[in-house]
């Protein structure tokens, strides 16, 4: 997968990038928003809801065809619920191990195949 990392800690950034590139998908990371909002495809976004003083919200609708996952410091509705009902997939606390993440992004990308494999069965029966 083609992940794109939004993160102001550029440690933290680093550190999922190599984890994730060991095991074969391809990252690139974003410490604040602008950059986020460039005219690239992402299968993945892991979006962080923390980067001060910026709106991040344009992400969520720019990259909404994308799993967008948020990493939040804490849980309240500006971080998780109306991010969520913007677009956003899911979510995984700061702290968390990598291991986590992944099985995240891997369930998340099997559901939305496996959405996208149920809709064309629904087509193609509801054409004979």
């Amino acid at each position: 997968m083609k992940i794109l990392i939004v993160e102001n800690e550029i440690y933290l950034a680093q550190s999922i990038a190599s984890k994730l590139m060991e095991i074969g998908h391809l990252c690139e990371i974003n410490t604040n928003i602008k950059d986020a909002l460039k005219d690239e495809k992402y299968d993945a976004v892991l979006l962080s809801t923390n980067i001060s003083g910026q709106n991040f919200y344009p992400v969520i609708e720019k990259h909404r065809n994308s799993i967008i996952v948020l990493m939040i410091s804490y849980i309240s509705n500006d971080t998780v619920t109306n991010p969520i009902k913007a677009g956003a997939c899911d979510y995984i606390q700061k702290p968390f191990m990598i291991e986590e993440l992944i099985r995240k992004l891997q369930h998340l990308n099997d559901f939305k195949n496996l959405k996208k494999e149920n809709e064309t069965y629904k087509e193609y029966v509801s054409n004979l």
